[in-house]
């Protein structure tokens, strides 16, 4: 029997001041390793709140690695890291399912 591959998770982090999100980081590093997920991706960005999710260059990265099948799945600490405005999240999330994927967000277990 092949081994099996761990399903692939895009860590996508909101850096909103000159600190690095290590609170956040290690919430999802946790939550991925409950399900046994592998991380094959750490994406830090500054832009959060500057833009909306369709003009982060940085969550287009994440959303690029779903594209290229190299990831299942984006990981986050909140919803609103994607966006606070429902209607931003839930056209991201839709472009997130149109690409096979998922949004996942680290809730606290």
């Amino acid at each position: 029997m092949p081994p099996t591959i761990p399903f692939q998770v895009v860590l996508y982090l909101a850096k909103s001041n000159s600190a690095f999100p290590e609170r956040e980081l290690r919430m999802c590093e946790s939550y991925a390793n409950t399900f046994n997920w592998d991380i094959s991706l750490i994406v830090v960005d500054d832009e959060t709140h500057a833009k909306g999710p369709g003009h982060r260059p940085m969550l287009q990265a994440a959303l690029q690695r779903l594209l290229d099948r190299r990831a299942g799945a984006i990981l986050v600490p909140t919803r609103a890291t994607i966006s606070p405005i429902d209607g931003e999240f839930d056209e991201f999330a839709e472009r997130v399912e149109k690409a096979s994927g998922f949004i996942q967000i680290a809730t606290r277990r």
